[in-house]
């Protein structure tokens, strides 16, 4: 779904606020946290050399006495774990031998301690079974180091601060969040409440409503720009009423005419033409105002305007246009002025193609159908008064001829189930239920009816389904229709031993199946008719395959009826493909 304005500023304010805060809490924490953790480091550090020196005092004026009551009251001291470590100790961690108890120097820190210098280090301890900040300062003797120190000093207290510091900085964090959704809610809708009134009333202007007015709040840019769109409604709706007024007296006229009108002045110039006259002429009036009829190509008309102009008498005329492809019948009339002196002439074009075309559909059509009857009917009443008339005794040859009559009768049945099929999706008096129809399925259907017919005609199939086809949006039974006349097709016109091939994919929203077939191919001159009823483009071999000459028709209303097109690629010797595009099913957002 599209994000709206609101929408998109809310996500941008949360947004910063979120990895502003973020950022300055995980900052301020870890700076926090090092600075409490370096603070009691640099203490142990400095506790460390002092005690260094103490032990060292302590082990020079009492060599004989045990230290390790004075270390154990240093660490309650301390409130952490000293440890003193000798110089033999210390040689033997640097060489890498595990001592015990474990001291938890490495081998290069052991090394460093013996050199002087001072360890610090902080982590888990795996003696002490906790995290601990850890300081090792070496113990000299004689100007020389004959140990060293350990002081390990939990730093579980200091973890606790720090987290409770983080918590003080999240419950702030949050706080803050709250506080910039409120704000940023109130600046959004401030911003896009304007707008989106904007956008309606735009809306509404388009469709003629200049009336309302956006509500203004407040005196900044939005503010501003609200006020400019107002006066930019009402200096819209002043103009738009004055053109109105001066267009009507025209348009009052004209504006319910179906036919064209054209009228022009006494030099033969066009001063009028209504808009119905791009449908009779095909082209715009405001392409021929003001232009000589005589310079226009329409053959036959300037003659007609022109004999009216001389002659002052009203006259009709059928011409044909555009090399005969459209009829037009047109009424001329002279057009004078106060004086009674001929000023001009008007003329009413009406294009009658379609009823031309009507009449010869019906002559057509009567005579296709007839000799489509004729046909069966004469071999039906030939049999049975052969039958009746005892010509045909045998009850082998009655059986024969019997079973011709049936297919006959079953050929006239088909027949006629299609034209009324035809006749009605003609007219649109049908009304289909629309699913969702997997395509792979649709094919094995199909294939699996018109076995037995591949079986007998010796062909096989190829089917090559995209994986990744979507769903169809289409009746399911018109759609078996549909592919079945295409399949049937491919196997009636295909010589044994070949392959008919079902290819199906999507592009742009749409499903597109391909039949294609190795048969003969159809003829360039016959690809524009080939979609018309009972044209064959080989008429008895048709007849005597069993085709009525209407499937094809009627795949093309099915599928032009469901918003789909059809076609067909064919070169003679080399096969035909007829192909159509239906509608896949949206995908949902």
């Amino acid at each position: 779904m599209r994000a709206n304005l609101f929408t998109k500023l809310m996500a941008s304010y949360l947004a910063i606020t979120l990895v502003t805060l973020i950022a300055v809490g995980l900052a301020t924490s870890q700076l926090l946290a090092n600075y409490f953790y370096t603070s009691k480091q640099h203490e142990l550090e400095r506790k460390g050399q002092e005690l260094a020196l103490l032990v060292s005092a302590y082990l020079e004026g009492n060599p004989e006495q045990p230290i390790d009551p004075m270390l154990v009251t240093l660490g309650h001291f301390l409130n952490a774990r000293v440890l003193l470590v000798d110089k033999e100790n210390l040689q033997l961690a640097s060489a890498g031998v595990p001592l015990h108890p474990p001291l938890w120097l490495t081998a290069g820190e052991a090394e460093r301690i013996l050199n002087g210098e001072t360890i610090s280090s902080r982590g888990y301890h795996k003696r002490f079974q906790e995290a601990v900040l850890s300081v090792t300062v070496p113990v000299y003797a004689q100007d020389q180091v004959a140990g060293a120190l350990a002081i390990a000093a939990p730093i579980a207290g200091l973890t606790a601060t720090i987290n409770a510091i983080r918590s003080l900085i999240l419950y702030a964090a949050a706080a803050a969040v709250v506080l910039s959704a409120l704000v940023g809610t109130w600046l959004s809708r401030s911003i896009s409440r304007p707008l989106s009134q904007m956008s309606r009333i735009t809306r509404e202007m388009a469709k003629g409503n200049f009336d309302q007015r956006i509500e203004v709040t407040t005196s900044d840019e939005v503010g501003q720009l609200a006020q400019d769109f107002n006066y930019l409604a009402e200096s819209l709706d002043a103009t738009v009423t004055a053109l109105f007024r001066e267009k009507s007296k025209i348009e009052s006229i004209l504006a319910h005419m179906a036919e064209g009108v054209l009228a022009v002045d006494g030099q033969g110039q066009v001063i009028l033409a209504n808009t119905a006259i791009s449908r009779t002429l095909a082209v715009k009036p405001e392409d021929i105002i003001n232009r000589p009829l005589s310079e226009l190509p329409f053959s036959g008309i300037p003659e007609v305007f022109a004999s009216v102009t001389d002659s002052g008498e009203p006259r009709s005329a059928e011409l044909d246009l555009n090399g005969g492809k459209t009829c037009v019948l047109i009424h001329v009339a002279p057009l004078t002025n106060g004086a009674g002196k001929i000023s001009g002439a008007v003329g009413v074009l009406q294009d009658i193609t379609d009823i031309k075309n009507l009449e010869v559909w019906r002559r057509d059509l009567v005579a296709n159908v007839s000799h489509e009857l004729r046909t069966p009917l004469t071999s039906i009443r030939g049999f049975i008064e052969a039958i009746l008339d005892g010509t045909i005794s045998d009850p082998e040859a009655q059986r024969h001829y019997l079973k011709v009559i049936h297919q006959e009768t079953v050929r006239l049945t088909r027949l006629i189930r299609e034209l009324l099929d035809l006749a009605q999706m003609e007219a649109g008096k049908i009304v289909w239920e629309l699913h969702p129809i997997e395509v792979s399925e649709l094919v094995s259907r199909v294939l699996f009816k018109l076995g037995p017919q591949l079986e007998q005609h010796q062909i096989s199939v190829k089917v090559d389904i995209s994986q990744s086809l979507p769903l169809m949006l289409a009746n399911e039974d018109r759609m078996e229709q549909v592919l079945t006349n295409l399949v049937e097709n491919a196997i009636r016109y295909s010589p044994p031993g070949k392959t008919v091939t079902v290819k199906a994919g999507s592009d742009n929203g749409l499903v597109q199946i391909e039949v294609s077939d190795e048969g003969p191919g159809i003829p360039e001159e016959d690809l524009p008719y080939i979609w018309d009823r009972f044209h064959r483009v080989e008429k008895s071999r048709s007849r005597s395959l069993g085709g009525t000459g209407l499937g094809l028709a009627i795949v093309k209303q099915i599928v032009e009826a469901h918003g789909g097109k059809v076609g067909v690629h064919s070169q003679p010797g080399q096969g035909s493909t007829f192909f159509f595009s239906i509608p896949a099913v949206p995908a949902e957002n």
